[in-house]
């Protein structure tokens, strides 16, 4: 007799539901020792429909879901979700250097000056780091508030599915078990197809985030305005050829070579505007999110990114999974998948 489930071992179904595909990883813990046994990406072709809309029905969803649970033979009841940035209340605040133990009522006050919502109407999550500016010594505080009407989807999209929602995780924190032993100063680009979002990373915790303009979307489109393709075919060929295209292909060489230009300034505007703001010089940068696994992404970057050194997220190193830890950097494209099951285990 074959037992299929081991004593102590957990289930877990992370999701990070994107705009452009659906990314899932089936992870088994056993007391610590952490296995991706399944993961793969749920493609949502119609690309320029879910831009223009930014929101897909819990029933296409739960469909897509489903159909992908019998293709990768999904086993795990137990679903956590990243919650996307588009659907949170981010903010930045100075407190005075008041004992650790008053904080929560001064972020509680600030939270209802900062966020159009009351208390009772939000969940929310936050950081604090020592601040020192000239002058004074300051808590910078970053919090995240998400409405608790959300979670009525998600308990929708669970029950559609035949799901347990067993926990959530917020986007601009769930890259944070992935730096827990670094104690220098990072900056994070995690580069989306309608969106991106910037992490400011002090001793492991994520002190600062906000979503930028930097879309993956502008690119698909200008492929397909130039190569006359469908939804369907000029993904395939961004998917093949990334940012490499050869010479006699001038125009989409040509679009590839000022998407990453442009991609690289707003990229250091950004870092700039950190290091003006927040007085810390990040020791390297780190990408991660689809558009950094594209062929072409890495050695395009390094020959316009001189200021700082960099590198794409590999996070294979933190699980087991022959077939998983296979992908190395395009392990990233699951990061926020796997991050939130991780924070799920580690709590």
């Amino acid at each position: 007799m074959v037992i299929g489930i081991f004593l102590g071992e957990k289930r877990y179904l992370g999701i990070d539901m994107g705009s452009f595909s659906i990314k899932i990883v089936e992870v088994v813990d056993r007391k610590g020792s952490i296995e991706v046994v399944n993961f793969g990406l749920i493609p949502i072709v119609n690309f320029k429909q879910v831009f223009s809309t930014s929101r897909i029905l819990e029933e296409t969803l739960s469909s897509l879901l489903k159909e992908s649970f019998n293709k990768f033979k999904i086993q795990a009841k137990e679903a956590i979700f990243n919650i996307t940035a588009p659907n949170t209340f981010p903010i930045n605040f100075l407190v005075p250097y008041i004992p650790e133990r008053s904080l929560m009522q001064v972020v509680k006050f600030e939270s209802q000056k900062q966020v159009p919502l009351s208390l009772e109407e939000i969940e929310f999550e936050f950081r604090y780091t020592e601040f020192l500016s000239e002058t004074q010594k300051n808590w910078l505080v970053f919090l995240v508030a998400v409405p608790k009407t959300y979670f009525q989807r998600l308990e929708n999209l669970t029950n559609l599915t035949k799901l347990k929602l067993s926990g959530y995780g917020l986007e601009y924190f769930n890259l944070e078990p992935f730096f827990a032993s670094k104690k220098e100063v990072l900056v994070c680009f995690d580069l989306g197809h309608s969106y991106s979002t910037i992490y400011l990373i002090k001793d492991g915790k994520i002190i600062y985030g906000s979503k930028l303009n930097l879309r993956g979307y502008d690119y698909l489109d200008g492929v397909m305005n130039i190569s006359k393709f469908n939804e369907e075919k000029t993904i395939e060929l961004v998917q093949k050829n990334g940012f490499m295209f050869n010479p006699e292909e001038r125009e989409l060489k040509s679009l590839a070579e000022n998407f990453l230009n442009n991609l690289i300034t707003s990229v250091e505007m950004e870092i700039s505007k950190i290091e003006d703001k927040f007085l810390f010089r990040p020791e390297k940068i780190i990408f991660t999110g689809g558009l950094s696994v594209l062929n072409g992404f890495k050695e395009n970057v390094a020959l316009r990114l001189k200021k700082y050194q960099f590198e794409i997220l590999d996070i294979t190193s933190f699980v087991k999974g022959d077939n998983f830890i296979k992908l190395k950097e395009k392990s990233s494209l699951f990061s926020q998948a796997l991050g939130v099951v991780f924070r799920k285990i580690i709590k």
